[in-house]
């Protein structure tokens, strides 16, 4: 962010415009170390919130080995200044900014994955990472949500549709779940599915992932997806938060 937008961002969040409580920001050399310094100094004296700066730091083997290795033109850098004086002099800007940090992050050790660890240990409420699953019961012919990571198929499964007092309604409906979920086929669908997608669910939470989105896909998006998806999103998973979305439920409320 550039320092000229501190203050008045920090306005917008005391003034309620920003509702979030828990906020990073990024700031690097191509800032004005001085007047941020002095912004910092300000908002760490007057604000209502808890600020604290944290300096992310490597060595200058460590960092010229990752320019190199990721082939990014150093922001300091000139067709008169390489890479290792970019970052000697980065660091000479920067000095006075590290000295006024409250934590200090010397990454030359650290993996991606394990940095993002150490700043979830260090500043999530309770130490651990938290991650959200959006699951989508949609209609394959609207076609797959673009922003899925995991599809299901349920066109295989018996279709409400097909049974008149059930046609005019939709998977949140007890009758249609109690329908479905009374059919065998459903019932050893529903097993494998949530037992596969919890596993994958799991192993990408402790790989470090934020978020995942999970599609389940009938034909038209109203019966049998909104139904599986309305029993995927009460399923219980430490430190995960499901949250559902029926993205076709409204269309076409007679056709599936």
């Amino acid at each position: 962010m550039p320092s000229a937008l501190l203050q008045p961002f920090f306005d917008s969040v005391v003034q309620g415009h920003i509702p979030s409580r828990r906020i990073a920001l990024g700031l690097d050399v191509r800032g004005d170390i001085a007047t941020i310094m002095q912004k910092l100094f300000c908002l760490k004296s007057v604000s209502p919130f808890s600020l604290k700066i944290v300096f992310v730091t490597s060595s200058y083997q460590v960092l010229l080995k990752r320019f190199q290795e990721t082939r990014r033109r150093h922001p300091l850098a000139t067709p008169s200044r390489d890479v290792l004086e970019a970052i000697q002099q980065e660091q000479y800007v920067l000095q006075p900014l590290m000295e006024m940090a409250d934590v200090i992050l010397d990454t030359d050790q650290f993996t991606i994955h394990q940095l993002r660890n150490c700043v979830i240990s260090s500043f999530a409420p309770d130490g651990q990472q938290h991650m959200v699953v959006t699951v989508t019961a949609f209609g394959f012919k609207y076609g797959v949500p673009a922003e899925s990571n995991v599809v299901f198929d349920a066109r295989f499964l018996p279709n409400p549709y097909f049974v008149p007092e059930l046609k005019k309604l939709n998977g949140t409906d007890t009758a249609i779940q109690d329908y479905l979920f009374a059919q065998p086929a459903v019932q050893e669908y529903w097993e494998r599915l949530s037992s596969f997608a919890m596993y994958v669910i799991k192993q990408s939470h402790k790989e470090g992932r934020f978020s995942m989105n999970v599609a389940i896909g009938c034909t038209g998006g109203r019966h049998r997806s909104v139904a599986l998806a309305q029993r995927f999103a009460q399923q219980t998973i430490k430190q995960v938060t499901f949250a559902v979305r029926y993205r076709d439920i409204e269309r076409d409320t007679y056709q599936e």
